[in-house]
């Protein structure tokens, strides 16, 4: 269940409720925003991935023993709650299994390709950006938040790192693929453009932006 830390203290606390939570993973600087207002227990242990280094160190390092089923869930997300309360939508394993296998049969990026990171953990593109890519070996091209919404950084972002396939919102890469244009900043190692969750528009830029790659 991933926990965005910018989210109200107050979400945060319903959305641990709401799924139950035993514990919850942070680091040093967030461990308060799990704290939240006053609630009533159980609230999830907070283990601490800097603070906890040496405890989770002196932990056994050899594959643990699973009993996981396809039926069994691989994440719950939350949803916005623009309409009400938000709710956890659970997701098990078996789909988000036959994605991938869909992914890797009709990728047109091989093994070990080089993938952008650009969507929030809190959003359900990100688990296939994270499967399809380390699911073959490939690399994880992390952005921050800043550079993330520029359309100048993140072009300045594609080059330097090389990355070959992102999973893109169509209004952020109509952004991009305008400013790439008229800027002439191409990533000339990109191989793979997905886009989804709205009406995708193909306009002059976005034209010109595939016929100069």
């Amino acid at each position: 269940v991933p926990l965005d830390p910018s989210y109200p203290v107050a979400r945060l606390a319903e959305m641990a409720r709401g799924a139950a939570l035993p514990l919850v993973l942070v680091e040093a600087t967030t461990r308060d925003r799990m704290r939240g207002p006053s609630s009533p227990p159980p609230a999830p242990v907070a283990l601490s991935l800097d603070e906890d280094a040496t405890l989770i160190a002196a932990c056994p390092d050899e594959p643990p023993r699973s009993a996981v089923a396809p039926h069994n869930l691989a994440y719950v997300l939350f949803t916005s709650g623009s309409t009400g309360r938000p709710k956890g939508v659970a997701m098990p394993h078996a789909p988000l299994v036959n994605l991938m296998h869909w992914q890797f049969g009709d990728s047109r990026c091989g093994p070990g390709r080089r993938t952008l990171q650009y969507a929030p953990l809190a959003f359900d593109v990100s688990c296939q950006e994270l499967f399809a890519t380390l699911g073959r070996g490939g690399t994880l091209c992390l952005i921050g938040e800043e550079a993330r919404r520029d359309p100048v950084a993140l072009l300045e972002h594609l080059r330097a790192h090389a990355v070959e396939r992102v999973f893109m919102p169509f209004v952020a890469l109509q952004q991009m693929v305008e400013v790439a244009v008229a800027r002439d900043l191409l990533p000339s190692g990109l191989r793979e453009v997905i886009t989804a969750g709205e009406q995708l528009q193909v306009g002059g830029a976005l034209v010109e932006f595939f016929r100069r790659l």
